[in-house]
């Protein structure tokens, strides 16, 4: 279970069910309430829709915290198959209760059902959401609705928000609340970027961080310079410098060196930065293993490194400057990426800025296992600098976040396994050729 306290999906009580014994999820003392978000029915698609749905709101709880949640949905739903369960709008709240009550030892339900409004194809669907507490004796409606989506967009940033704010019983629009777990992983988790202070350099070049800078990977110095901060030389920054030539078309680019990640885990970007002028962003970009003959640069020089040379540059083998070890870091001509988050910095021209901003690395298809950051500017010309980069892990991956049927993406309903099995039987039909053509009579009746 996911929580203050974190409560692990364990083998309690034994549920005696149609002859077979069958393990009953137990919860420890905390003090915080069970919530389990069931899969919606969607018989129009014998349930994958319906199942998005049922994953999209264990999500959203599980970013939000103040409650104890499945380890995954994959538990829950395993759980009810192995039973028999199936909660659906048409079943009684007595019904539900004892499902949650006795056989999951929860406190509040979310179940309800998805299916495609009638003469419709796409986007048009009719929305069923229920969320009940049971841990009183008389339930206590928290959200219902009923309801005719204009658009598919609609079902989590409409419906499935109102639904988080009933729960959190907050007012709509506000903010969710500190998650107490993320917030002390934030305190006490170590920086994953080496050198993101910009205080340690060999040769004027970072420690942590690449050797060259900008469209055409020049090396430092002109672009891109590491030099004390104006007014407190002590302190060392990261300086870019550009025309309006440079700004207005490319911009310029720096990266840190790769660090680990998990997909599925939270992580928090933070940094200082300021501006005279140009637009600021940042882009931590995620990757995954995908073997390929083609040739691509290595971080750190900027080199490019056939797929079949054994690892990257030594540059890229920096000294880690907490640990005194070099870092590992895989064969960069195999990885390629998968995942980005795009974090646009706004604030007053001239001062320092603080920008701190969460993320999580998914993807459907690969498993983002290496991240980098992107330091961005463009647009007209001048000088922005960055200072303080940080990125810490706040939240882990659930133990289930692995067990997904690849898709193309996010917004797919069709796993890979399907694409495939269809591409196999439309082939088969085509090698079939055509049905033969049953006999024309003549205008005669005879054949």
């Amino acid at each position: 279970m996911k929580g203050k306290n974190r409560v692990l999906w364990t083998v309690g009580l034994l549920t005696l069910c149609g002859g077979l014994l069958v393990a009953q999820p137990s919860f420890g003392q905390s003090g915080q309430k069970v919530v389990i978000p069931f899969d919606f029915e969607s018989r129009f698609d014998n349930g994958r829709y319906g199942q998005m749905v049922g994953e999209m709101i264990w999500q959203k709880l599980h970013r939000e915290g103040g409650f104890l949640i499945p380890d995954s949905m994959t538990d829950v739903r395993d759980f009810c198959e192995m039973n028999g369960i199936k909660v659906g709008p048409e079943t009684p709240l007595e019904k539900v209760r004892d499902i949650v009550k006795s056989g999951f030892d929860a406190d509040i339900a979310i179940w309800g059902s998805v299916e495609r409004a009638p003469g419709h194809s796409t986007d048009v669907y009719d929305l069923v959401i229920k969320c009940v507490d049971f841990s009183t004796p008389t339930p206590t409606v928290i959200y219902e609705k009923s309801a005719r989506t204009n658009s598919v967009s609609e079902i989590p940033h409409l419906y499935v928000q109102q639904l988080l704010d009933a729960l959190y019983g907050r007012q709509p629009g506000s903010p969710p609340p500190p998650d107490p777990i993320a917030e002390e992983n934030w305190k006490k988790n170590p920086n994953l970027i080496i050198g993101g202070d910009f205080e340690r350099a060999i040769n004027g070049v970072p420690v942590g961080w690449e050797d060259r800078a900008g469209q055409d990977r020049e090396p430092l110095g002109r672009l891109v310079a590491w030099v004390p901060e104006p007014g407190n030389p002590q302190n060392h920054v990261i300086r870019f410098t550009f025309d309006r030539g440079v700004g207005d078309s490319t911009g310029v680019m720096y990266y840190s060196l790769p660090f680990q990640v998990q997909e599925g885990a939270t992580y928090r970007f933070q940094c200082r930065w300021r501006s005279n002028g140009p637009a600021v962003k940042v882009f931590i970009k995620c990757y995954a293993e995908m073997p390929s003959e083609y040739r691509v640069e290595s971080p750190g020089t900027g080199s490019r490194t056939g797929a079949k040379m054994p690892g990257v540059s030594s540059a890229t083998n920096r000294v880690n400057s907490s640990t005194g070890r070099r870092a590992a870091y895989p064969d960069w001509s195999q990885m390629r990426e998968c995942y980005r988050s795009q974090q646009n910095l706004k604030g007053p021209l001239n001062t320092w800025n603080i920008h701190t901003e969460d993320f999580t690395p998914r993807h459907t298809q690969y498993t983002p296992t290496w991240g980098r950051v992107m330091l961005y500017a463009y647009l007209g010309e001048g000088t922005v600098e960055f200072d303080d980069i940080v990125i810490k892990q706040i939240i882990p991956p659930s133990p289930g976040e692995g067990k997904k049927d690849p898709r193309r993406s996010l917004a797919s309903g069709v796993t890979l396994k399907e694409m495939e099995e269809r591409e196999r039987a439309s082939r088969s039909d085509a090698a079939q050729g055509p049905p033969p053509m049953s006999p024309q009579r003549s205008s005669s009746g005879s054949r």
